[in-house]
């Protein structure tokens, strides 16, 4: 067997890639007008396994500059993003990540045949394969994005072998057709909910709905929809492109549509959407945010795709993901998806793992926890272990930014506030390393204060003074008096006195209206 990595689609044939894939929507015409899309800032990789010529197994893939805070939101997401204005690069890390920006799913594919057994070695071959790119080139984290809950016994076992740990990512929201009309489907839904759908159908009834096949000639009406829904998104990873919608309508045609919603002769909204005998898949949708709540356009695009499926026989609408406490509400069932990643760099993805708890989705969603079971770890270890981890970091970055800064000061003598005085300071590699240790800092004691009342973490700060007397001692032969020993003892005492700190209660979830 012989492991392969190839930069275009182009180099598999079309039959031998989608035998690999049954039924996949997302399929080798898929990834063609991906690439052709011009995405910027991806570039596009195929890992596969060839046995005597005969293709046994493939995964598309993609490297890019990925932030870090991408996962992030509220205040955080602020600080981070403040952070990466002064330091571009500091947030950034090169990324080698299995599935596709744009794909539903990372869509691992097996020959007809393999066994459950022999998927597992494929799979291991592969990620040795990614191994190896990654080293070749530079890359320093490896994932595999959005990897389906139905092959997490496969995913699991490469985790192992790979040192990969997972994340939750947004599951897919999943519609079963089981109604011969669309009062049958609202029929399915709750009181409240079937009764504020039919008003918000009511609302939009001077709605014109076209589906068609080719939007080259409103193609940019459909971008300018495009960009104002990507700017009111959460979460985004990427940026569409013009070739991409109409690429995707011209080389998956006939099964793939675009809905267009008109109001006049403005267009308010656009769907575009894939379909066979069996699904409609919801790629992605633009709108007019003065018209959206006027006219419920969101609403009206789930109706009119709902009504869609029960017209064409189809037998389940997948609505892909976001949105998914709502598309609960409309009746929906979620499917999981994880993110497996980690850093090449151990020290770094030591660290990444001791954090990872606040980048994660799932960390103020009821609805989303529910539905990742995690393994019960035992709780007063891991919580007594994450909390001594958490104090130690503290204490080494905070001890290591004043370090830093006092060398920093050694090196550029009296500071007079001159130009030469700033540059001799910024040229200091001390003082570098006491602003990221800041920042180390600041984003350990975020995470102190999540499990921690700011009643008892504030006065153990003081346990800092201690570390910096010693440390005065040590490195800079400053004398230690009596007065400053009695000052540590009383610090010592205090902190004793304040006893064991209580966990912080969680935040209360998020809850629909």
């Amino acid at each position: 067997m012989q492991a392969i990595v190839a930069h275009s689609i182009g180099d598999f044939a079309r039959d031998e890639w989608d035998r690999l894939f049954p039924g996949e929507l997302e399929d080798w015409s898929y990834y063609r007008a991906i690439e052709r899309s011009r995405l910027a800032g991806f570039e596009w990789l195929y890992f596969a396994v060839r046995d005597d010529g005969k293709l046994l197994a493939a995964v598309p893939a993609f490297v890019t500059d990925y932030r870090l805070d991408t996962t992030l939101t509220g205040p955080l997401r602020r600080v981070t993003g403040a952070i990466s204005r002064i330091f571009p690069r500091l947030l950034r890390q090169r990324l080698l990540s299995l599935g596709s920006p744009v794909g539903e799913f990372c869509h691992l594919g097996f020959a007809a045949g393999v066994d459950r057994a022999g998927q597992a070695r494929l799979l291991d071959i592969l990620f040795a394969e990614v191994e190896k790119y990654a080293g070749r080139n530079g890359i320093s984290m490896l994932a595999a994005k959005d990897a389906a809950m139905a092959q997490d016994d496969l995913w699991a076992a490469a985790a192992a072998a790979h040192r990969l740990r997972r994340q939750p990512s947004l599951p897919t929201a999943l519609l079963d057709i089981r109604f011969d009309s669309l009062e049958g489907y609202l029929a399915t839904l709750s009181h409240a909910t079937r009764k504020d759908m039919r008003r918000k159908l009511k609302a939009s009834a001077s709605i014109r709905v076209e589906w068609r096949d080719n939007i080259d000639d409103i193609i940019d009406d459909v971008m300018r929809l495009y960009r104002a829904t990507l700017a009111h998104a959460a979460l985004t990873f990427e940026e569409l492109t013009p070739d991409f919608f109409t690429g995707v309508l011209r080389d998956l045609a006939p099964r793939s549509t675009c809905a267009t919603y008109w109001v006049g002769e403005r267009l308010v909204a656009f769907n575009l959407v894939l379909h066979d005998g069996e699904v409609l898949l919801d790629k992605f949708l633009g709108m007019d945010y003065a018209f959206a709540r006027r006219y419920n356009l969101y609403y009206l695009t789930w109706l009119n795709n709902v009504a869609w499926c029960i017209e064409h026989g189809l037998k389940r609408y997948q609505s892909g993901q976001g949105l998914h406490r709502e598309k609960l509400r409309l009746g929906s069932r979620l499917t999981a998806n994880w993110l497996w990643y980690r850093h090449r760099n151990r020290v770094f993805d030591a660290i990444f793992a001791a954090f990872e708890r606040l980048f994660r989705l799932d960390r103020h969603d009821a609805e989303l926890a529910a539905l990742l079971p995690q393994p019960a770890p035992s709780a007063a270890a891991s919580a007594g272990g994450a909390s001594w981890l958490a104090w130690t970091g503290m204490i080494a970055f905070a001890g290591l930014s004043q370090i830093s800064l006092k060398y920093a000061g050694l090196d550029t003598g009296a500071f007079d506030f001159s130009a030469r005085a700033f540059a001799l300071a910024l040229g200091s590699a001390w003082l570098w390393v006491s602003i990221a240790s800041h920042v180390g800092e600041f984003l350990v004691w975020i995470a102190i204060l999540r499990k921690s009342r700011l009643s008892s973490a504030f006065p153990t700060l003081a346990i800092l003074f201690v570390g910096m007397i010693l440390a005065g001692r040590l490195l800079f032969a400053e004398p230690i008096g009596w007065v400053k020993l009695a000052g540590c003892a009383m610090i010592l005492a205090g902190i004793l006195l304040l006893g064991p700190d209580d966990e912080a209660s969680p935040p209360e979830p998020a809850r629909m209206p």
